[in-house]
């Protein structure tokens, strides 16, 4: 508008190779994979029985998501009523209700509960819940007042527990668990359509799977999950020593029972 002579913010402006540069010095916040360091994680405080709830989420949804893919508000929203079981093995479904959050059609999914989620007690807690007349696995969790959503709270709390007890690194948040577990399936060599109906992805889908696959038995996809491997010895479950009902499962599917 010609009303100055001078360009006041010429002091701001970087030639390419200086743009390259600050790019390059960058800190890298991309979203990566929990690899070791998730031992970090399982050695802090809420894992080693340092809680006062049984079914403190701290403790039981980084584990469902490691073992199970399940999106964060998909597994703080999960209810008693989504546990069920089929030719004896149990499962639970993420779907979409009343009150509840579901990314697509293709997220409404049933995950089957990995064996050492049966170790930890995840049942027991689902049992709880279900004397109590709960309507939430995690009943004390309040709703964020902005998105309305469990998880605009949660990744707040999750985010400080792992600043002040020394298990933070950046890109290591909770979806990075969910990242994690889509790799193992990949490593696995684990089937498209089972990889999918675990993950709740349309993807590239065919003929076939469109018009005539219906229903993906349970006990395929827990074929697949319960060949991942991640060692929980270090883990103290909250419900202490396991039923003799549970130990009698973990011994069909051959797990240890923690005592």
């Amino acid at each position: 508008m010609h009303l100055i002579d001078d360009n006041p913010f010429e002091i701001c402006s970087w030639t390419n190779d200086e743009e390259k540069e600050m790019f390059a010095m960058e800190e890298d916040r991309t979203r990566t994979l929990w690899d070791d360091r998730i031992y970090g994680l399982f050695g802090s405080p809420v894992f080693h029985g340092e809680t006062e709830d049984a079914g403190d989420p701290l403790f039981w949804a980084p584990l469902i998501a490691r073992f199970g893919g399940g999106r964060e508000e998909e597994v703080l929203q999960l209810s008693p009523d989504d546990f069920g079981q089929e030719d004896g093995l149990d499962y639970y479904r993420i779907r979409n209700t009343v009150g509840n959050s579901v990314k697509s059609t293709a997220g409404e999914r049933r995950i089957p509960v990995h064996p050492k989620l049966l170790e930890l007690g995840l049942m027991e807690l689902v049992n709880l819940r279900r004397q109590q007349n709960q309507l939430r696995l995690f009943p004390d969790l309040a709703r964020g007042q902005t998105k309305g959503t469990f998880s605009e709270l949660f990744s707040k709390r999750f985010g400080y527990y792992r600043k002040t007890n020394h298990c933070y690194w950046p890109g290591l948040d909770f979806h990075a668990l969910r990242t994690t577990f889509h790799n193992d399936l990949v490593n696995l060599l684990c089937p498209d359509l089972l990889r999918r109906r675990l993950m709740g992805h349309e993807g590239s889908i065919d003929e076939g799977d469109r018009s005539y696959t219906r229903h993906v038995k349970i006990k395929a996809l827990h074929e697949v999950i319960s060949r991942m491997e991640v060692d929980i010895s270090m883990i103290v479950s909250p419900f202490g020593e396991v039923p003799s009902t549970a130990r009698e499962r973990g011994e069909q599917l051959n797990i240890r029972v923690i005592r």
